[in-house]
């Protein structure tokens, strides 16, 4: 048998909790028969020791139900769940300035749908208006160079710009599935649930070495910090 216990880390040589006092020779976790660490929220550590272990609340050592225990993981899990909502999106403004930033003096400026209709227009029926033939001028290239790479440059933002959104999207639903799919019936199967939002997924390949020798490109399955190698495993 053993017990669910929650603690705050002790001085490894006093055996003190750093709550009572700093620790002179590094925190660590206190010396307990059995002890085995699950995870941490905010200052305590949860876990579990030998059911003959003397429990000292005085030193911030507490035996807890399971209930209490439950309680607990799925507080910890919760703070992933907000967190990693709140992170989605600004990996995906980083992202946008990797992927989109070079496009957005000359795609997407004020005229850029105006210039994307005009470029097209010119490809389909030969047409080109004052705009295109006086940026032509200018660049010195013809205007078919022009109307074509405005369209290849339109069209790479546009695939761009939903594939980012699409991925983000993606990982934000499943982030919203997370509490739905918990099973909280037991510590074990609350704790089964807590490592499963830490899982990973095969979303590409890249090469390896020399040859033709390949390896896996992996990510979080929730966590939103995988987003840019999801979005280099689409390229």
């Amino acid at each position: 048998m053993a017990k669910n216990i929650k603690w705050i880390q002790v001085d490894a040589d006093t055996q003190v909790s750093i709550a009572i006092a700093n620790p002179k020779t590094g925190a660590t976790n206190p010396n307990l028969s059995g002890l085995v660490e699950k995870f941490d929220w905010g200052s305590y550590h949860y876990g579990s020791c030998d059911d003959g272990v003397t429990i000292d609340n005085s030193n911030f050592i507490y035996e807890i139900s399971d209930g209490e225990y439950i309680a607990d993981i799925v507080g910890k899990i919760n703070e992933y769940v907000d967190a990693w909502k709140v992170h989605a999106y600004d990996y995906e403004k980083d992202l946008r300035k990797v992927q989109l930033g070079t496009y957005s003096d000359s795609v997407y400026a004020s005229a850029s749908g105006y210039k994307y209709d005009a470029a097209t227009a010119f490809i389909d029926n030969g047409t080109a208006n004052a705009g295109l033939t006086t940026e032509a001028f200018y660049r010195g290239c013809t205007v078919s160079t022009l109307a074509n790479k405005i369209k290849t440059n339109h069209e790479a933002y546009i695939t761009n710009d939903a594939k980012i959104s699409g991925l983000r999207g993606m990982l934000i639903d499943r982030i919203d599935g997370i509490n739905a799919g918990l099973d909280t019936s037991t510590v074990a199967k609350a704790l089964e649930s807590y490592a499963g939002i830490h899982t990973e997924e095969k979303v590409g390949t890249r090469p390896s070495g020399i040859g033709t020798g390949t390896e896996d490109i992996n990510a979080g399955f929730y966590n939103p910090a995988g987003l840019s190698q999801r979005f280099d495993a689409t390229m």
